[in-house]
């Protein structure tokens, strides 16, 4: 496939390993960086030394804070991996200078926390608002550690759009020895496994952090892929969906690699500390500290019982004691599994 024009719109550890790889399979390249000083760094430097620091990105990638210059040149694919509680206001001003041949790919996980709308209905809203149409979307999720792939280890994902033509686009486009995509017509299903799977791995973190066992962080895991199912099913996504990468697999990352972001915020709230504490030791942002409340108000909204997404926005925000949590989610009352 002919070499793409790619403008990544957001500069953490994700969408700068995203645009280092793209650079790197022979795309024409630029990353958006909203710190103006970082980007001045990174044109010096070209390294990302506050989100993705020790890797040299690739010698053709391009740098920009300028957001028009990064979208309005005509470019085949714009890439957003912004965090999604900024979506909706960059959108705003994105979208009026988006080519209309575009394709746009989403790579943020999580909800509007005012809308409550996933990154892709975001970004179709503010192009409707803002153009009266609406480019081909495809949302890129599963289980991805942007580190992994910024050295280049096999990585797996799936490229989810209303519009097939396009995820099968981007799956050429984006594939390499190391980095394959699937492809899938269901949007919301994936967008929503790559949301919850970020607060039950907080859940997961503390299970870890408590020290109660493997048995029960296994439970956990199982049982909150159900929680993530229902809520799937109840907004239009495919619950088959949620056993693939985009689910399964990127709950089983989340929830168990040592360098997840939420598993780690969780560890360190079972081993005693203040969420406070540690939001304010953190550079980058864990996703399912915002991603909980609008979770458990969905579930509320639409009448599907989350129990272990009631509780961790108890720990979290009411400052429960964790391990009365787990006991409460214990003596529930008995069921079947499938349900």
């Amino acid at each position: 496939m002919n070499p793409l024009r790619i403008a990544v719109i957001g500069a953490g550890a994700w969408g700068t390993a995203l645009a280092d790889f793209l650079s790197d399979i022979g795309h024409q390249t630029v990353l958006w960086i909203f710190e103006e000083d970082l980007c001045s760094r990174m044109k010096e430097t070209n390294v990302n030394d506050l989100y993705l620091p020790d890797f040299s990105l690739h010698e053709n990638l391009e740098f920009t804070s300028d957001l028009v210059e990064a979208s309005s040149s005509g470019q085949d694919v714009i890439l957003s991996a912004m965090p999604s509680h900024v979506v909706a206001k960059i959108w705003k001003s994105l979208s009026p200078t988006i080519h209309e041949e575009s394709t746009i790919v989403s790579v943020t996980k999580g909800f509007d926390p005012i809308s409550f709308l996933l990154p892709s209905q975001i970004i179709e809203k503010s192009l409707k608002d803002s153009c009266d149409s609406v480019n081909n979307i495809v949302s890129l999720s599963g289980p991805t550690f942007a580190l992994e792939l910024a050295k280049r280890n096999p990585t797996v994902i799936t490229a989810a759009s209303l519009d097939f033509e396009s995820g099968v686009k981007i799956q050429k486009a984006f594939s390499s020895s190391f980095f394959r995509i699937y492809c899938s017509n269901d949007p919301i299903g994936v967008q929503v496994g790559g949301a919850l799977k970020n607060v039950i791995a907080l859940a997961a973190g503390i299970v870890d952090g408590l020290e109660v066992g493997l048995n029960a962080r296994a439970a956990l895991i199982v049982r909150g892929l159900k929680e993530i199912s229902r809520l799937a099913l109840k907004m239009g996504g495919d619950p088959q969906t949620l056993s693939g990468l985009s689910g399964m697999g990127d709950l089983i990352l989340t929830c168990t690699g040592e360098i997840s972001r939420n598993r780690t915020v969780g560890y360190r709230i079972g081993k005693g500390e203040k969420l406070s504490d540690i939001l304010d030791s953190m550079t980058s942002v864990a996703e399912g500290v915002a991603t909980a409340p609008i979770a458990l108000s969905l579930s509320k909204k639409l009448s599907v019982e989350m129990p272990i997404c009631e509780e961790i926005n108890a720990v979290l925000f009411k400052e429960k004691n964790p391990l009365e949590s787990l006991n409460q989610l214990m003596k529930r009352p008995f069921k079947e599994e499938r349900t």
